[in-house]
């Protein structure tokens, strides 16, 4: 999933033993004390587990804010906020075509200093990106709308709570937490909170979570390529050396599915999504319409010529999707349109603007 890693526990601990915010009364009182060496009462400890999780879950999920926050750092980057605060705000209705829940448990966020490139949705609805994915992704609002729409689908669909209350045992909490801080004895609810940040999400829930996070795309109005454009990013860096630690969280193939299945599986709902009129070639880029080939965007920019297919493709399975005619495509300011909305602006190494208006308009 887009998350964080927090099954690294050498470090984590050291982080969490450093959590020092306030607790209020009812979560005070949420103890894991004396499960040490101790078997009788162990359904009552694991019942404890579970409310502490309830409550960073629901009424304690401000406070729970509040650790990330100084867990993981925040992240003072203009840009980077300002696009995470304009993808929330086209998100949120769009989620809530389908999910008005989200309007009385909206999402708190920010992004934090996390170099490498992912992001998480913790208990509570508290969601993070990291720094890092901004910089992976070159400040592209349509990618950064992908990974955070993917995030919104496990905290929509209790991803967190659930994984975390299979996965936290007693006996998980005793190894991971009671072995290297001395005994669990007095453990305060935060501690299991933090730790269930990405415990137990599993690679079904990775595929539910893409799967509607297409259609979450869609409402909130981004290219429904850039999905497929990102994983297609993730696929041309894997193989850099230098991009190795950058990825390592996402390309674990134990808690995630393989890149190309997840670049393949939007592609394909791209397709559909078009009414079967437009796909990418994932072997040589081109873009098809009704079959036939309209184009093969070059490299551009910082995008390769594949990943500028997945946009093109995207711009037109929304013309499609909307039923407007594709003949009717025509230039303006040297950018091939339809009804007013921008298909392409043909850069260096690419079929001229005029003549991919010709070609477009010749396909039946």
């Amino acid at each position: 999933m887009f998350k964080k890693s927090i099954i690294l526990m050498g470090t984590m601990l050291l982080t969490v033993s450093m959590l020092s915010f306030t607790l209020p009364e009812k979560a005070e009182a949420i103890k894991l004390g004396g499960i040490a060496g101790k078997v009788v009462g162990a359904a009552q400890e694991q019942q404890e587990i579970n409310k502490a999780l309830d409550y960073y879950e629901n009424d304690g999920r401000n406070e729970l804010f509040a650790a990330l926050k100084q867990e993981d750092g925040v992240n003072g980057d203009y840009n980077a906020n300002a696009m995470l605060g304009r993808i929330m705000q086209r998100m949120t209705p769009a989620v809530a075509k389908s999910d008005p829940s989200i309007n009385s448990k909206p999402y708190n966020y920010f992004v934090n200093n996390q170099e490498f490139f992912n992001a998480y949705c913790a208990l509570g609805h508290n969601m993070s990106v990291n720094i890092g994915a901004f910089w992976f992704l070159d400040y592209n609002e349509d990618k950064l709308a992908a990974v955070i729409a993917h995030e919104l689908v496990h905290g929509q669909k209790s991803h967190p709570i659930k994984g975390a209350k299979k996965k936290m045992s007693v006996d998980f909490v005793m190894k991971t937490v009671g072995s290297e801080l001395g005994g669990v004895n007095g453990l305060a609810a935060e501690v299991v909170a933090v730790h269930a940040k990405n415990t137990g999400v599993t690679k079904p829930n990775e595929w539910e979570a893409d799967n509607i996070a297409f259609t979450y795309m869609a409402d909130a109005g981004y290219n429904v390529g850039a999905p497929a454009a990102v994983w297609q990013t993730v696929i041309e860096s894997a193989g850099d050396s230098s991009k190795k630690d950058v990825l390592s969280d996402i390309l674990n193939p134990s808690t995630h599915p393989k890149d190309t299945d997840r670049r393949n599986n939007y592609a394909k709902k791209l397709t559909e999504y078009s009414k079967g009129k437009v796909a990418v070639d994932a072997n040589n880029g081109e873009v098809k319409v009704n079959g036939k080939t309209f184009m093969k965007p070059a490299a551009a920019g910082k995008m390769s010529g594949m990943q500028r297919a997945y946009f093109v493709a995207g711009n037109l399975a929304a013309i499609y999707n909307a039923g407007q005619n594709t003949q009717d495509a025509y230039v303006e300011g040297g950018t091939v349109k339809i009804a007013g909305k921008g298909i392409v602006t043909p850069a260096a190494g690419d079929t001229g603007a005029v003549e991919l208006v010709t070609i477009l308009n010749g396909i039946k």
